[in-house]
């Protein structure tokens, strides 16, 4: 009996454990990068390198072999000895319509299997093997990128919702607050130490928050479709999500992903480069055939081999490798100052993200302060508005006030969030 009930309780907490991890931003952003088509082909990507790599080895470094086969019949109309017939091939006409004999000597007959088998050809293939790794690397600088981009805009949404989930809390509080207002007026209207009219002050601004309530869930159900949307979720359900607290990433002690997207764009240009002036060194290759090749009916005497070495190697191109290296290094010239143009932005962006964020913590030490004199204040006038020492407009305003505060802080508060993510995908 101990077993079942110790299952059954693995599973009812390995259930709540599941539903509670829905509500964590770590959730959304995995579903994010589960999804993402883009990472999916990134990671496709890296695979037709390994392919092109294994291509070129066989270009390389493979012997090419072919079968050749031909056979070529020149019929002639013989007319020797006033005869006149069909000669697929002649033994010797004198008198013949068709080709000359000289030059189709009465056909050709040919099955070779022919081999190519370049050498020394490891400089090729390492140059190539060079130029896949950095393009891996590119790749692979790519796919953290994306993964960066990714995470910034799945937690730049998940804020979203998160604000608009406080801001329907802080008005749903505010209505809590009016409706014990009304609840302790009422007998107050009744016993005519307040008018009936302030008592309809009351309930009109509870149905103005209630309208603001309802537009802040409209905007939460939108946000939240947003944050579904972006993690690849078909969901309906509604959770309450976990609160966000960002904390900024230590400043970077080398070059970060966008830095590294800059200097492999060099090594990529210089590696082009470099498979551009393959073309002039020296190509040579061992040769060979073997089979029948024959220009008259074929006999198995004529069955042969043949083998030699061939050589190319492009000594004038009217400058050609001048003019690409002269292209190569603007190239490069372009990407160092591209680099150096972020670099000096990136430090500016970051240190005024910085500067943001100081002085909202500032604002909400003042708002914070603030809300608690509020919070003072509002005791008192619910002690006065039992002994109907104050007036309902002034609570009324007081109330208001407060209402404004709270989204003031939750605002400023997601706001600083937000720059706090920004901060952090800058700073990769």
């Amino acid at each position: 009996m101990k077993r079942p009930l110790i299952i059954v309780l693995i599973v009812i907490i390995s259930f709540f454990e599941h539903v509670y991890s829905q509500n964590s931003l770590q959730y959304y952003l995995d579903k994010a990068l589960e999804t993402s088509p883009l990472l999916k082909k990134q990671s496709n990507n890296n695979k037709i390198i390994d392919l092109d790599l294994k291509q070129f080895n066989a270009i390389y470094k493979s012997p090419k072999i072919s079968l050749n086969s031909n056979v070529l019949l020149s019929p002639i109309l013989s007319k020797d000895n006033n005869n006149t017939k069909l000669q697929l091939v002649s033994s010797g006409s004198t008198d013949y319509v068709g080709y000359d004999l000289g030059a189709t000597n009465g056909g050709q007959f040919q099955a070779l299997m022919s081999v190519n088998q370049p050498l020394f050809t490891n400089k090729y293939y390492n140059t190539q093997k060079n130029k896949a790794t950095i393009t891996k690397a590119k790749n692979e600088n790519d796919v953290q990128l994306t993964k960066a981009e990714i995470a910034q805009i799945v937690t730049h949404q998940y804020i979203l919702c998160t604000q608009s989930e406080k801001l329907k809390t802080n008005t749903q509080k505010i209505i809590q607050i009016i409706e014990d207002q009304i609840n302790q007026m009422k007998p107050l209207v009744n016993a005519g130490i307040y008018k009936l009219i302030d008592l309809k002050l009351l309930e009109i601004e509870l149905q103005n928050n209630q309208i603001e309530y309802e537009r802040l869930n409209g905007e939460y159900l939108n946000n939240f479709s947003g944050l579904n949307l972006l993690s690849g979720i078909e969901a309906t359900n509604l959770p309450k999500l976990e609160d966000i607290h960002l904390q900024l990433t230590a400043p970077l002690k080398k070059s970060g992903l966008f830095v590294n997207q800059f200097q492999l764009d060099s090594l990529s240009i210089q590696a082009e480069q470099k498979i551009f002036e393959l073309q002039y060194l020296p190509k040579i290759s061992a040769f060979g055939d073997a089979g029948l090749n024959a220009t008259y009916l074929p006999k198995p005497n004529r069955l042969g081999f043949s083998a030699g070495i061939s050589l190319n190697w492009n000594l004038f191109d009217g400058h050609q490798k001048q003019y690409k290296n002269a292209q190569s290094q603007l190239f490069l010239s372009n990407v160092a100052t591209d680099k150096q143009y972020f670099e000096n932005q990136n430090t500016i962006r970051k240190n005024n993200i910085l500067s943001q964020i100081n002085n909202l913590d500032s604002q909400l030490i003042l708002i914070d302060n603030q809300l608690t004199e509020y919070q003072k204040l509002l005791e008192l006038y619910q002690i006065e508005l039992k002994q109907s020492l104050v007036s309902v407009l002034e609570i009324k305003i007081l109330i208001k006030d407060i209402s404004i505060k709270q989204q003031v802080k939750t605002n400023t508060l997601m706001v600083k969030e937000i720059l706090i993510n920004s901060y952090n995908y800058w700073n990769q």
